[in-house]
């Protein structure tokens, strides 16, 4: 299996609202975004996601079917770091998971991040994702021992981070 990922274009936007939404249906646990919210968006939205030019979505495809997706912004408010990129919305199609997706999304995501010329990139991820937050552990993130629950209480979520 060969993993090739690429950077999502205007043009693109039908399969990243293919792919976002599978995502959201298979793990809307691991998102703050609800499928009946993205369902609801127009061509205009998600084409405009992909106008951005601070912003990049990447599409991980294996044997030309998409296999998983990662979108990177400049970190916000919320991450009070205003020299890092975040990392937004990773998900890997549960058919390809273990099978270096993920790694194939994080490099390519972190070759931007450096193109971009932050200096950190950062991440959160659900304490009730412990997968998740291991393959990141691997991935060469480390927790900053900032620990949030912002729109609900019940699912506390751990910034990591990684120096570029």
């Amino acid at each position: 299996m060969t993993v090739q990922v690429r950077r999502l274009a205007e043009d693109d936007w039908g399969i990243l609202r293919e792919v976002r939404l599978r995502a959201l249906l298979e793990a809307p646990d691991s998102f703050y975004q609800t499928y009946g919210g993205s369902v609801a968006l127009t061509e205009e939205d998600w084409r405009s996601r992909l106008r951005a030019t601070d912003k990049v979505s990447m599409l991980a495809e294996s044997d030309g079917r998409p296999a998983g997706m990662v979108v990177g912004a400049p970190a916000g408010p919320d991450e009070r770091d205003p020299d890092a990129a975040l990392m937004l919305s990773m998900w890997v199609d549960p058919e390809f998971r273990g099978q270096r997706v993920a790694d194939a999304l994080t490099t390519e995501l972190l070759v931007w991040s450096r193109e971009q010329q932050y200096k950190r990139l950062l991440l959160w991820v659900y304490a009730a994702a412990p997968r998740a937050a291991a393959f990141y552990r691997r991935a060469g993130f480390e927790p900053t021992g900032r620990v949030e629950t912002f729109y609900d209480p019940t699912r506390p979520l751990t910034l990591m981070s990684q120096t570029l």
